[in-house]
């Protein structure tokens, strides 16, 4: 009897040291779905849109492609999975919305072969907030929680998205 429960006792004993041991191998790449490492233009994290590690990259280039059209007045795009998303604040409203995203997209796609899909929105709450994910990705700060907040943000307004 002595002896089973040295054995029950070993047995647990090894199973919790497991469970602690790959919970510390996890915490030093993936904490709450965002890596602690970030960059001066990316954030690297966990993704719930497809892929297993994604890369939330900010594309001055494309921004500034954009932003050369004469509708545009600014804009920010993001990256993540071969997806830009880009938030732009228009010259002036016009009712031609197609059309301006058409060309929004094209400028988009110029500038990196590797985009599927391009999603724009002249949505104020969501142009400032890729603003704020822009900004925050530019000065390299560790961002928590900052892909899955971008992932929510992108889902509601483009359901098609995920």
């Amino acid at each position: 009897m002595k002896k089973l429960w040295m054995v029950a006792t070993i047995f647990l004993i090894s199973f919790t040291l497991m469970g602690c041991g790959t919970r510390e191998a996890t915490n030093d790449t993936v904490n709450d779905n965002t890596v602690n490492e970030t960059t001066n233009d990316n954030v690297e994290t966990e993704s719930n849109m497809g892929g297993d590690e994604s890369l939330l990259e900010l594309a001055d280039e494309a921004a500034d492609k954009v932003v050369e059209l004469d509708e545009v007045d600014s804009a920010t795009v993001i990256i993540t999975n071969n997806n830009a998303y880009v938030g732009a604040v228009l010259e002036n409203e016009t009712e031609d919305m197609d059309q301006i995203q058409a060309k929004i997209k094209e400028q988009v796609e110029a500038t990196n072969a590797n985009v599927n899909n391009v999603y724009v929105s002249v949505n104020p709450d969501f142009v400032e907030r890729m603003t704020d994910y822009g900004n925050k990705i530019d000065e390299g700060k560790p961002v928590a929680g900052l892909f899955e907040e971008f992932n929510e943000t992108v889902q509601r307004i483009f359901p098609e998205a995920s």
